[in-house]
């Protein structure tokens, strides 16, 4: 199976188990007691298995994703891509790693242009022809900014995320090095996401303390 694949049954099951767990979270009675506590229990379950699922068994790293589907639910969250998203920890309007889209300069600069910023890059290496760019843009005083990606030979634009944290970017930088320093954009995508997930749990674990990838 290749890893395109393996992504995408991820992905469907992530999807269902979220599904789950929102069915249980509405079908909570409040006038019954133990339906209450028996459906919280399968919403809690469903949404412990999404963050077992995403972050590969690690523990204190699946906490964390099933309390942000289960907050996002008492919040009153319901949409399905809405607590993906929330499940995931990528900002709002964020795109998955495997729905990243490519589009022109004046498309890119019309949906990103008001960003403010100077480009940190990552090296013109990335991808099958191995000349893709990654950037980081921010200002010098944020702690975040966009994330996105350039094709020369396409002279297209994908953006990655819009408020990318710089030590998660660089710390999936680091790890994509490691890794394949030619890794395809969604791949690099994909791993800065879960690059997401563990800072986010180092920040619960360590509320007053910085955080090291």
């Amino acid at each position: 199976m290749s890893a395109t694949s393996e992504g995408t049954d991820q992905n469907r099951a992530v999807e269902q188990l979220i599904a789950l767990s929102r069915n249980a979270h509405e079908g909570v009675d409040l006038d019954d007691p133990a339906d209450y506590w028996y459906r919280l229990g399968q919403r809690n379950a469903y949404a412990h298995a999404v963050g077992l699922t995403l972050s590969n068994g690690v523990d204190d790293v699946a906490f964390t994703v099933a309390d942000r589907i289960t907050g996002a639910l008492s919040d009153g969250v319901h949409e399905l891509s809405a607590l993906t998203m929330a499940a995931s920890g990528r900002a709002p309007g964020d795109p998955t790693p495997n729905s990243l889209t490519w589009t022109g300069p004046q498309a890119f600069k019309a949906a990103y242009g008001h960003l403010p910023g100077i480009d940190r890059d990552y090296g013109m290496r990335w991808g099958e022809r191995r000349e893709q760019r990654i950037s980081l843009r921010r200002t010098a005083a944020a702690s975040e900014g966009l994330l996105y990606a350039y094709d020369p030979t396409w002279d297209e634009y994908a953006a990655i995320s819009t408020h990318a944290p710089a030590d998660a970017v660089e710390s999936t930088f680091a790890k994509a090095i490691e890794v394949d320093m030619h890794m395809t954009v969604p791949q690099f995508a994909e791993l800065f996401a879960g690059q997401l997930l563990a800072r986010s749990s180092a920040m619960q674990r360590h509320p007053s303390r910085g955080v090291e990838l």
